[in-house]
């Protein structure tokens, strides 16, 4: 699906709410126009007056799209929602519940291990949306918003700091050169000691270091790809978005990988669902 999400607000509905089954606009509707301009007063479109408003079945068919072909951005935004001891559960069967002019619910299962049990979560429109018409773009935002990756995970993410640590001291070592880094490992006794103990000298150590940094730098790289990939054909980010989630995945590897397929496995279920 295209991230312009196309929400199908059936305005032609709207419009035949005020026809009769001839398509002659009501006696009522008539009669309101014709006392309206003698007394000169300004009455807008009936269909301006409408989506002026999200109606509850307006809430129910964006709802429906949104549940059926963007799975993948509801799950992000509870994801992205998520704090504290919250943002380390699983989440499950991410659903958009509901639409309003203030704000939007969503439904979610949140599993800690094998303890699992129902939540929701209401979302703000910041500011509130002041007509239906501005659902679409306001969603398109919350969307972008949702699966744009969080460059603060290299520290809070307990995998992705170690990961991301080990790759800055790989390249620190590569960058200094197989004899610079034996001849400071050998000048540091208590580096020394540990080096020889566990790989037999410090030229060795500075080879598997430098072979070390290369190799995780070529892994990462095919993972980043594919990573970019997934961003653009199934999850149809913006470029910028996938270029941040293609640098995350260069830093730390797999952690990355995992999240993306997490989202690209959801939107795959949906999709299989609605062919049901």
């Amino acid at each position: 699906p295209s991230c312009r999400m196309e929400l199908n607000y059936h305005r032609s509905s709207i419009w035949h709410s005020s026809k009769t089954s001839g398509g002659r606009s009501s006696g009522s509707a008539s009669w309101i126009h014709r006392t309206a301009r003698a007394a000169k007063i300004h009455v807008p479109p009936l269909a301006k007056r409408m989506t002026e408003i999200i109606t509850p079945e307006v809430s129910k068919r964006i709802c429906a799209h949104m549940n059926e072909d963007h799975a993948a951005t509801i799950h992000a935004m509870v994801v992205s929602s998520l704090s504290g001891s919250d943002a380390r559960c699983k989440v499950q069967n991410a659903k958009m519940k509901s639409v309003s002019m203030s704000d939007y619910t969503l439904s979610y299962i949140l599993c800690d291990g094998d303890a699992c049990s129902m939540k929701k979560a209401s979302l703000a429109f910041n500011p509130p949306l002041k007509s239906a018409d501005e659902v679409r773009p306001r969603l398109i935002e919350e969307h972008h918003r949702a699966l744009s990756p969080k460059f603060s995970w290299l520290i809070t993410d307990p995998i992705m700091r170690m990961l991301f640590g080990a790759c800055i001291l790989l390249g620190v070592g590569t960058a200094l050169g197989q004899e610079e880094l034996a001849i400071r490992v050998d000048n540091t006794p208590w580096a020394a000691g540990i080096v020889d103990a566990i790989f037999g000298s410090s030229v060795l150590f500075a080879k598997l270091v430098v072979g070390a940094f290369y190799f995780s730098l070529a892994v990462h790289g095919l993972e980043a790809l594919y990573v970019a990939y997934l961003c653009k054909t199934t999850l149809k980010m913006k470029v910028g978005t996938t270029l941040q989630w293609f640098v995350l995945n260069l830093c730390t590897g797999f952690p990355v990988m995992n999240k993306i397929r997490e989202l690209v496995g959801v939107d795959k279920a949906a999709r299989l669902n609605k062919k049901k």
